[in-house]
């Protein structure tokens, strides 16, 4: 073979490699398929970064909203139910920073209860002279909790004199939890009178009394913010309010 016949051989053996490499290298589905990747990678970071919006400004509006719709419930109830349908927005009263007391305008009825009332109206003396009314009957928050309040609070100093309210025979004298030192008097007619948070007692279960007589003296024992007497007036075993009849 002659020399420029070898040396043709070896370039155009030569020729058909490089060709190969340089395709290869500029290869458009290649490029079109990591555009492709890229495109779904920042799909991908967009989509998870508006799920993450979501789920924040969902947070934000359920904090708020709650926050709204508990004020705007609260002062409906307080401003309109209560003025609307029970009629005693009017006959809420001061107690304390942490208390809100309600006093409904009627007594709890039962079966005669209104010719009882009337008796007792004629008998019943103030159990606490000189005292005042610093918690009503009826529905109050107290320390964030909706109550019913079965009697009035009268506030007094400590050591003030409780009177029995009427004549009757002590059922109960002892201490409670809740009420401290009370006492339950039974009266005709199903009538009972209930006295709390007495500093001590003078009487004992078994007792008769006559209306004025001493039977306590104003404390705050049991659960009590301050010196008070809780009077209950119960008529056929309800609670009626005894401002009804004092």
């Amino acid at each position: 073979m002659r020399y420029e016949d070898q040396h043709f051989e070896e370039v155009s053996g030569s020729e058909p490699e490089n060709i190969n490499e340089e395709s290869e290298n500029d290869n458009p589905q290649d490029d079109e398929t990591a555009k492709r990747k890229n495109h779904s990678l920042l799909l991908t970071f967009l989509q998870l970064g508006a799920c993450a919006v979501i789920i924040i400004a969902a947070g934000v509006v359920r904090l708020i909203g709650g926050t709204v719709y508990s004020q705007a419930a609260t002062w409906f109830y307080d401003n309109y139910n209560n003025s609307v349908f029970t009629d005693t927005a009017e006959n809420v009263l001061p107690f304390t920073d942490n208390v809100k007391v309600t006093k409904n305008e009627s007594p709890v009825r039962t079966t005669g209860t209104d010719d009882k009332t009337e008796t007792i109206k004629n008998s019943i003396i103030c159990p606490v002279s000189g005292g005042t009314v610093t918690s009503g009957f009826g529905k109050r928050e107290y320390n964030g909790t909706e109550q019913e309040h079965k009697g009035i609070d009268i506030g007094a100093d400590e050591g003030t004199e409780i009177c029995a309210a009427l004549d009757g025979k002590v059922i109960t004298a002892e201490e409670d939890s809740s009420y401290g030192n009370y006492i339950v008097m039974e009266h005709p007619d199903g009538i009972k009178t209930l006295y709390a948070h007495c500093l001590k007692l003078f009487v004992k279960k078994g007792d008769s009394v006559k209306a004025g007589d001493k039977i306590g003296l104003v404390g705050a024992t049991g659960d009590a913010d301050g010196n008070h007497l809780h009077f209950e007036v119960i008529v056929n075993g309800e609670n009626i309010d005894p401002e009804q009849v004092l």
